[in-house]
């Protein structure tokens, strides 16, 4: 190697390592912001993690996906102790955590830039470039600053491990081609199982590895051909037809899905569409008033034979034939092109999930960063200079946009304002400002602001459960009724939102404690029945259990035993939890029957969840009540 190249090497280097810097630098606004939108929900079990077996189970406690995600838990439970003092030392954590996989992305983009023959200076520029791009780029920024997204970037963490693992061996393929099948092979399986421990979205590992196989790494040349596409069956071309078998199941919406969220599987794979274009329209040009988690929800697309739809949709059909067809021939834009639809592939196709999220691009942006860098250093002398001035324009107004936005996160009271002047039809946005509204302004602005929102958005009046339990506090003798029975009559209507549920619980809480004279918890318990008659809550399983065992709750308050246990039987019925059985053993123990309660433990032992991980923590819970229910036994003194 030339001193020259030997030299652009050490500036790749030193200006990535700038980047770095910079990065942190423009993020750390962002640890002044607070819980967000589902951390606390996911999170809130570290309020009772004290010891080790509390933090276990925390950690086997995760319901956010099939597995629980119990790795990316486990780092939660180590900073139990923040868990009191806000959101900040989890950002930081999770700043930490994009800077290394920043780092793990540019080893990732050297070592296949070699591997694609590029010079090392080449591949160096590359990879400084493309990661550099991508630590700064403010779509990403929420993937970090949402405490609970530490799954993604985690899982991502494991991915990147999983694929430098991978293409290190690969680059022995040729001279030690045992050796390097049994690195690649465990590479591969530990990335994938590890970091589907953090979300499922680290499946995608052998999927991203397939698509690097067919557009820009050559095949072998010292391994026999039937060998190598026999690896590649097993372990390539089999996780992708058990993921994609696994998407067709789930393709057909049922009509409690359908009526949670407002779409088929149909409609959503067709938004996704346009959504996929406007991922790629904020990477490239977005603002910070475009990015973050108060935006309105996406217009459904409802008909394929829609203008934009049809474009849309037909557009992405063809760019992945083209680039299958064309994967030799134009390797970089076949790469960029499947690498960015199979990153999406999980959530943002049939899976009945929210539409729009901007940290679904965290890695699946990736190959189009490396696809248009590497094109770019391939230029002639006089273009890639131009090139290279685009470049520096590009991070320079990235660090801009980034800075902007992480110091608004950073700063909750005044951004909340500004999001909910921004994104005025977002029930989230208005919700979040009357949230500080109400610790700053006094309950007063706050109720002025929903009933605003309200009267302008009907589908939204749930909001009016949480006006009554402010008007409850501040007036607990006053005359509530007219917002009760416009609340009664708007609840059999309203969107879907687990939200309301749980504002009804609050309610409840509220109530009993104030002895609101118009809210009794019979009043609860109508408006209940009321959200229940809506068909979209009547058919979903997970709001009936939350039905029934806040039922519960208001028939265990007026002493009502016989009304608490079936409601409790009914909750169990649609959807089984620790946290039911706890309560109904409790019940029933209560009341002194201990043959029912030890019955009930009997049979919820054979109830145990498939999931290995969950059912040994439900093994673990039993076995507590059961030790609970013979310490009340042995208390009660005998009698003669």
């Amino acid at each position: 190697m030339t001193e020259a190249r030997a030299t652009q090497q050490r500036i790749a280097l030193l200006g990535f390592c700038v980047a770095l810097v910079v990065a942190c630098a423009c993020y750390w606004p962002a640890t002044g912001g607070v819980f967000q939108l589902d951390d606390r929900s996911n999170l809130g079990g570290l309020a009772y993690v004290e010891n080790l077996q509390s933090a276990w189970e925390f950690v086997l406690s995760g319901t956010a996906g099939p597995t629980g995600r119990p790795l990316a838990l486990a780092t939660f439970a180590m900073q139990a102790g923040s868990y009191d003092h806000g959101a900040g030392a989890f950002i930081t954590v999770n700043i930490l955590i994009h800077l290394l996989n920043a780092a793990l992305l540019a080893g990732c983009m050297y070592w296949l830039a070699l591997l694609c023959s590029f010079e090392r200076h080449r591949a160096a520029t590359i990879a400084a470039i493309a990661a550099s791009l991508w630590v700064l780029l403010p779509l990403l920024a929420t993937a970090s600053m949402l405490v609970v997204q530490r799954m993604a970037t985690l899982s991502a963490t494991f991915v990147l491990l999983g694929m430098a693992g991978y293409l290190l061996a690969r680059r022995r393929l040729d001279s030690a081609p045992g050796k390097a099948l049994t690195a690649m092979s465990l590479s591969l399986a530990a990335g994938t199982v590890l970091a589907g421990l953090c979300k499922e979205s680290g499946l995608l590992l052998p999927l991203f590895i397939l698509v690097l196989e067919l557009t820009i790494l050559e095949p072998p040349m010292n391994v026999v051909a039937r060998r190598w596409r026999s690896w590649q069956a097993l372990f390539l071309l089999l996780p992708c037809a058990l993921l994609l078998g696994y998407l067709a199941s789930r393709a057909s919406y049922s009509d409690a899905v359908i009526a949670h969220r407002g779409f088929t599987g149909w409609e959503r794979l067709l938004t996704e569409a346009h959504l996929l274009w406007l991922y790629l329209y904020k990477a490239a040009v977005g603002l910070p008033g475009q990015f973050g988690i108060f935006q309105g929800a996406p217009p459904v697309s409802r008909s394929l034979f829609e203008p934009l739809t049809l474009v849309a949709s037909l557009s992405w059909v063809v760019l992945a034939i083209l680039a299958i067809v064309w994967r030799r021939r134009f390797p970089l834009a076949a790469f960029a092109v499947l690498w960015y639809l199979v990153g999406h592939l999980l959530e943002s196709t049939v899976m009945p999930l929210e539409l729009y999220f901007e940290h679904r691009n965290y890695l699946a942006i990736a190959g189009p960063l490396f696809a248009v860098t590497a094109i770019g250093v391939q230029l002639a002398p006089q273009y890639r200079r131009i090139a290279m001035v685009v470049a520096a324009i590009v991070l320079s107004a990235n660090t801009f946009w980034l800075y902007s936005f992480a110091s608004l996160w950073g700063e909750p009271s005044p951004a909340s304002r500004y999001w909910a002047t921004q994104f005025p039809e977002s029930v989230r946005a208005v919700t979040n400002l009357a949230t500080f509204q109400l610790a700053e302004e006094g309950p007063l602005q706050t109720l002025q602001t929903l009933d605003e929102f309200v009267i302008d958005h009907p589908q939204h009046a749930y909001l009016r459960i949480q006006e009554l339990n402010l008007l409850c506090r501040i007036g607990a003798d006053q005359d509530h009724s007219q917002v009760i029975e416009r609340l009664a009559q708007r609840l059999p209507e309203v969107a879907f939102t687990f939200t309301a549920g749980t504002m009804l619980s609050e309610l409840f809480s509220t109530s009993v404690s104030t002895g609101c004279s118009s809210v009794r918890p019979d009043t609860v318990r109508a408006l209940a029945m009321q959200l229940r008659s809506n068909p979209r809550y009547a058919q979903i399983a997970l709001y009936n259990q939350f039905h029934f065992k806040l039922l519960a709750g208001i028939a265990r308050y007026h002493g009502d035993y016989a009304a608490t246990i079936e409601n409790l039987r009914q909750a169990i019925a649609y959807r089984k939890s620790s946290e039911l059985n706890m309560m109904m053993v409790t019940a029933l123990a209560g009341a002194g029957d201990f043959d029912a309660a030890n019955k009930f433990i009997e049979d919820a032992q054979e109830r145990v969840p498939a999931n290995p991980i969950r059912g040994a923590q439900w093994r673990r819970d039993l076995d507590g009540l059961q030790a609970y229910i013979r310490e009340l036994e042995n208390s009660i003194p005998e009698t003669e």
